[in-house]
């Protein structure tokens, strides 16, 4: 279906998409060390580093600490964890069977035990 030649339709792919968009975002805009306030555009009338060695080390030990390369993948502990990287990150429909197979059975209890016409001292009726 479109709309003005647009597609309606999401790709499965778009949750993982905008998560790695998210990460890489916030490794390319770090805002780096303030260099350009007023208090320290006296000191920089060099354009030599060697000239300000202390604001040129605090821009190097800020740079160097940056985060480089992809972000590492560490294995989930918890079983949410686990659940959520094997069914609802790949966008699977087995959580939809999951959530059915729990409660058709946890209703029929429900019904059948709580539902008025069952007690177990008591000849039904």
């Amino acid at each position: 279906m479109s709309f003005l030649g647009r597609s309606l339709r999401v790709s499965a792919g778009v949750s993982g998409s905008v998560r790695t968009a998210a990460s890489r975002r916030t490794k390319t805009s770090l805002i780096p060390p303030n260099v350009a306030s007023l208090k320290e555009l006296g000191k920089l009338q060099s354009s030599y580093p060697q000239a300000h060695p202390d604001i040129f080390k605090k821009m190097k030990y800020f740079y160097q600490h940056i985060p480089k390369g992809n972000r590492q993948q560490t294995a989930s502990t918890t079983f949410w964890g686990r659940y959520y990287e094997r069914y609802i990150a790949k966008d699977s429909f087995v959580p939809v069977l999951h959530f059915l197979g729990v409660m058709i059975p946890v209703g029929y209890y429900i019904s059948y035990f709580k539902g008025g016409h069952y007690h177990p001292r008591f000849e039904f009726h």
